[in-house]
């Protein structure tokens, strides 16, 4: 087997080693947001170079597997730190005059909160955290499967991540409850489902986290993914997966702009990702004839 990296390895990678160099020109060497998003990136590197040379160990890909979900984690929690140390502004006016020109003055989470109670309330709140437990729980099946299968599954969605990342530092936001407060009488009250996922977001959100929205991004790519490779679990997300996009607006969490953003990011992503991984793997391997992308049932 190739030493060389998976294409969602080297995406990763390359965003680390991009923002360190941001990072080092903005805020300098010695600030503690450039040495740590530098020693993350040089970790991932390194672990996954270590890790690389142990393929006859039977089940250590899935190791290696796992360290882009770590690293992925970690360049998403760090935005809360690194927008601010690049000095990039919010761009929340922007996106909410681009609701207000579509929806006739206003962002769709105003005009929804005439519904809000405590049992709308605690649906969308489940809706919003079933993003968490979908990934989660087909990320865990992957990784326990068969190797063809767990890397059709981490090299899609990792690989997708790394330009939802990019866009919070190209349009940097914090949301509408957040920036226009001023705009909603009602609040967001619930049972203990309403709380446990104002708790995730208050403890998990990495502030800036707008554009595009990857609840409706990533799970578009585990959708498409999973149209394939396990129709039976297509079927049943489907509907969850359109009470999740509404979930984003009811709980004030995005602009309707953001939405849709998720969605152009997925339709690009689908366009490009089947191009640049075969061009990709025929490096990794060696091979002048790049392999058709194919996603294995299973």
């Amino acid at each position: 087997m190739s030493e060389r990296p998976y294409l969602h390895e080297g995406l990763l990678a390359g965003f680390g080693g991009v923002l360190s160099c941001g990072l080092l020109v903005v805020a300098g060497a010695r600030s503690a947001v450039f040495l740590q998003v530098l020693g993350a990136t040089l970790l991932f590197i390194l672990a996954v170079a270590g890790l690389s040379r142990l393929e006859r160990w039977g089940h250590v890909f899935r190791v290696r597997l796992l360290l882009a979900y770590g690293a992925t984690f970690f360049f998403y929690a760090s935005v809360k730190d690194t927008i601010p140390a690049l000095g990039l502004p919010t761009r929340d006016a922007v996106l909410f005059g681009v609701d207000a020109w579509v929806f006739g003055g206003s962002t769709p989470s105003v005009w929804l909160q005439r519904w809000s109670s405590p049992a709308v309330n605690d649906v969308f709140s489940a809706s919003y955290l079933s993003f968490h437990v979908y990934l989660h729980l087909a990320m865990a099946w992957a990784v326990v499967g068969p190797r063809v299968r767990a890397e059709a599954f981490f090299g899609q969605v990792f690989s997708a991540y790394v330009p939802g990342l990019v866009g919070y530092y190209l349009v940097p936001a914090v949301g509408p409850v957040a920036a226009y407060p001023e705009l909603f009488t009602v609040p967001v009250e619930g049972g203990w489902v309403t709380g446990l996922n104002a708790a995730v977001v208050a403890h998990g959100s990495s502030t800036f986290d707008l554009f595009p929205s990857l609840h409706v991004y990533i799970t578009l790519v585990l959708l498409a993914h999973d149209r394939l490779a396990h129709p039976w679990r297509f079927r049943g997300m489907l509907p969850v997966a359109g009470l999740l996009f509404v979930s984003t607006l009811v709980l004030r969490y995005h602009y309707a702009v953001d939405l849709l953003a998720g969605v152009v990011w997925f339709v690009v992503f689908r366009a490009l990702y089947p191009r640049l991984l075969g061009v990709w793997e025929s490096w990794r391997r060696g091979s002048g004839v790049a392999p058709a992308a194919v996603i294995p049932p299973g």
